[in-house]
């Protein structure tokens, strides 16, 4: 019997935004279901949690989650108390909403073999950089360091040596959440007034600024478990810093490309400015050598991680010298100049 595909996200970001990776894979995948390909059903979250499931004939479903904006916008980036974007009280929500999900699903499709393109479980760890960076070092694959500070002073001896460092939020993504130091001081994408720490209620255009009581900043940062990182001098092209997107279906590299931003700018992100290089120069740029480096570096991350759909983002040094994972992202974003939607459920399609 032909296998089920359970698609399960929302139609809408925020508002009437509407959340153009899914509705691409679902209208794709609804053309295979009329060809009598695979038995579909489509479903929120909302109604998942409610009960409201579709039965499914098929004794096989894959399930293919798509991220729960609605859920998030409603019940985790939500600033009712002190939290900060990307916190401890973050993660934690989002492990428990996932493992809501997939009691729910193997409660009703009891008896069925259940398939994840993502599990909740990978899904979860890529999104606490903790312990993904440690699943990362365990594999032997090289990132940037992350160092155990309590305090402004152990950051400062790491200035006193020359170094530049990133406090990142744990549980954070798109840029938002980020800051910079080193031996001239302190830049976030955060605002700190009167001593509080303040998210911005957007996901675009976080802007740096500098921040006058960097101690008190920074053990506000540190008490919520942020990272921090070494700052890695990246490779630059006519005056911009770059990094890479690679994208991987079941162990294959399906499209890749460069972002970039001012070499002066801390992130690149085009959440927070950053420019995808949608003509390839930087690509087309990099030698042979290279670019097989990037595709089986994030080969290898998205095996680590076990993630089968995965965006992985990579940085090369200055001069091209070393090759760093930044991260691994389980829910890419939608891209125009792929159709990452079409050869996502190509791959679905064809996994047996």
């Amino acid at each position: 019997m032909k296998k089920a595909l359970l698609v399960i996200g929302d139609k809408y970001i925020k508002g009437k935004r509407p959340e153009r990776s899914f509705a691409k894979f679902v209208r794709y995948a609804r053309k295979l279901k009329g060809e009598k390909k695979l038995e579909l059903a489509v479903i929120n979250y909302s109604q998942l949690l409610s009960k409201k499931i579709p039965p499914i004939k098929s004794p096989r479903i894959l399930v293919v989650f798509f991220f729960p904006y609605k859920y998030w916008n409603r019940n985790i980036e939500i600033y009712p108390d002190e939290r900060i974007y990307g916190d401890k009280k973050f993660g934690r929500e989002f492990k428990s909403f996932f493992r809501k999900i997939e009691k729910t699903i193997a409660k009703y499709y009891k008896g069925r073999q259940i398939e994840y393109l993502n599990s909740p479980g990978a899904i979860c760890l890529d999104r606490d950089k903790k312990a993904s960076k440690a699943l990362l070092e365990k594999n032997a694959i090289l990132s940037p360091r992350t160092f155990k500070v309590f305090s402004f002073i152990d950051i400062q001896r790491m200035l006193n040596k020359g170094m530049g460092l990133y406090i990142k939020p744990r549980f954070g993504a798109l840029g938002k959440g980020i800051t910079y130091i080193d031996k001239e001081g302190v830049i976030s994408n955060f605002a700190f007034r009167r001593g509080k720490i303040l998210s911005r209620p957007y996901d675009c255009d976080w802007r740096f600024g500098r921040v006058k009581d960097k101690r008190r900043f920074i053990h506000e940062l540190l008490k919520r478990g942020f990272l921090c990182e070494e700052a890695i001098t990246p490779a630059t092209f006519e005056a911009r810093r770059f990094d890479f997107r690679v994208y991987v279906m079941f162990g294959r590299v399906v499209y890749m490309y460069a972002k970039s931003s001012p070499a002066d700018v801390w992130v690149t992100n085009w959440s927070q400015g950053g420019r995808i290089d949608k003509k390839g120069i930087i690509l087309r740029g990099l030698a042979k050598g290279k670019k097989a480096q990037l595709k089986k570096l994030a080969k290898k991350t998205a095996r680590a991680l076990g993630l089968d759909f995965a965006g992985i983002d990579i940085i090369f040094s200055e001069g091209l010298k070393t090759a760093y994972v930044l991260e691994g992202n389980a829910f890419p974003g939608y891209e125009k100049g792929f159709d990452l939607m079409k050869s996502l459920l190509k791959f679905v399609a064809d996994s047996g």
